[in-house]
């Protein structure tokens, strides 16, 4: 620490998904609590301790989490780094002999590292640094808090772990059997969140579609947890529950009607969809043929008004044939996914699906993404011109370089909105007067669109 600092200082750095994001913000409050300062990792200031939250889902996962760790080891080469998450879960020696990181984690106590690294920085350093623990240990639910979150919306995780065996997964290896979060401590951070004046709630989990299957009582469900949220007097403050990625599975006629009923809910969906070829999904063993997705998608959208839906596709799993991505090419198109995550197909080692017959080419997975890539594009554009002259509830999220609030709608299409009527659509800095209004909900009407963005009033 430089001797003419008040204060420790820490970056973290977050890969993968929103699970990891939310235990992120628990590491980040952690720090705050012991009075550390937070500085952004991609800027080029100096720390005194930097956290790498690993991902591993694919192999350029693996890659990003190195890169990082070596980025943070450029700007402070007497730093203590620390990693944690999925990779360094399942392949923590790696980081103490080629990485030589300072402390490592895997899943589990991850909230533990500032207090570590505040204990190094006081000539206090423990003997071992490896902390990670045997996956089969994580059998109950780590129950840890954010009092904290970087973004206008707060993620609330209910859930870790899962029990599926898709055959090309390594997350239930590293991340356990699942397990879910008691009713009273969801509420609580809720609560914390409302009363800090957030509107707008992300229940986030390694699969949210399970959450209750490990309670005793076998009435506990995801829909359940939903109604009683919506249903809570004392989260006032909260306007709207979005739930991140789902199950296809979930979505069927008795979880929709009851969804349906919801005043809070986001109508958007995040669908973990895969592919659209049931011979695929077969392969891939997923619970569900792509015949009861349209079905049920069908209904979810007759029930409720301006569905929207995102979706993960993986594109060039073994033994996918130019019919099968075709296929996958269709569904995009027949549901109408406003935004398609694209993921090639990466081989993880211990996976079934690592030693299948038929692996793909990488130049053709690359082509096929290309493909679905453009494909999906115009559906979003076409999504935008059809939704010219709407109006729609929003949480202002930013005011962006080019002059505008940035914001997502309720059912998460993507919006920039005037701060006066001046601002145009080329750059232009925010003006002087501009009102920050982040974290404020408000109703806006869309005026125009282009390919990547919707552009609104505010009313």
């Amino acid at each position: 620490m430089d001797k003419n600092k008040n204060k420790f200082t820490a970056a973290v750095y977050t890969l993968g998904c929103r699970v990891n994001q939310y235990e992120s913000d628990c590491i980040i409050s952690e720090f705050i609590n012991l009075g550390f300062e937070i500085k952004d990792f991609n800027s080029s200031d100096i720390c005194d301790v930097y956290v790498i939250n690993t991902c591993t889902v694919t192999a350029g996962s693996d890659k990003k989490s190195k890169q990082m760790i070596r980025r943070a080891k450029r700007l402070n080469k007497d730093a203590i780094i620390a990693v944690c998450g999925c990779f360094s879960q399942r392949n923590p020696k790696i980081f103490k002999s080629d990485i030589k990181a300072d402390i490592i984690f895997g899943v589990s106590e991850k909230v533990k590292i500032p207090g570590l690294a505040f204990d190094i920085l006081n000539n206090n350093a423990p003997e071992n640094n490896i902390h990670v623990k045997d996956i089969s240990e994580y059998k109950t639910y780590e129950n840890i808090n954010a009092y904290q979150s970087e973004k206008t919306r707060a993620y609330i995780k209910i859930q870790d772990g899962c029990d599926c065996k898709c055959s090309y997964c390594i997350i239930p290896q590293v991340r356990g059997i699942a397990k879910s979060r008691k009713y009273i401590n969801i509420y609580d951070e809720i609560k914390w969140f409302s009363d800090m004046d957030y509107h707008e709630i992300v229940l986030t989990g390694i699969e949210i579609s399970s959450y209750g299957k490990d309670f005793i009582d076998k009435n506990i469900n995801l829909i359940n947890l939903l109604e009683k949220l919506n249903a809570e007097p004392e989260l006032n403050n909260i306007k709207s529950i979005r739930l991140s990625s789902v199950d296809p599975s979930l979505i069927k006629k008795d979880f929709i009607d009851r969804l349906a009923n919801l005043d809070k809910f986001a109508n958007h969906f995040h669908l973990s969809l895969q592919s659209g070829s049931t011979k695929i999904l077969n392969l891939m063993r997923r619970k569900y043929n792509i015949e009861s997705v349209i079905k049920n998608i069908n209904y979810a959208k007759e029930k409720i008004k301006d569905l929207n839906l995102t979706a993960d596709i993986i594109v060039g799993f073994p033994g996918e044939t130019g019919e099968d991505f075709e296929k996958s090419i269709g569904i995009a198109k027949l549901l109408n996914i406003y935004h398609t995550h694209i993921f090639a197909y990466s081989k993880r080692p211990g996976t079934d699906a690592a030693d299948y017959n038929n692996q793909i080419a990488e130049n053709i997975k690359n082509l096929r993404s290309k493909k679905l890539s453009e494909v999906c594009a115009k559906i979003k554009e076409e999504i935008h011109r059809n939704s010219l002259n709407k109006e729609f509830d929003v949480i202002i999220e930013d005011i962006s370089k080019d002059g505008f609030y940035t914001a997502k709608t309720r059912n998460f299409m993507d919006i920039k909105i005037k701060i006066n009527k001046n601002t145009g659509t080329t750059w232009k800095p925010p003006p002087v007067e501009a009102i920050n209004l982040r974290g404020t909900a408000q109703k806006i009407k869309i005026i125009s669109c282009d390919k990547n963005y919707l552009y609104g009033e505010i009313l």
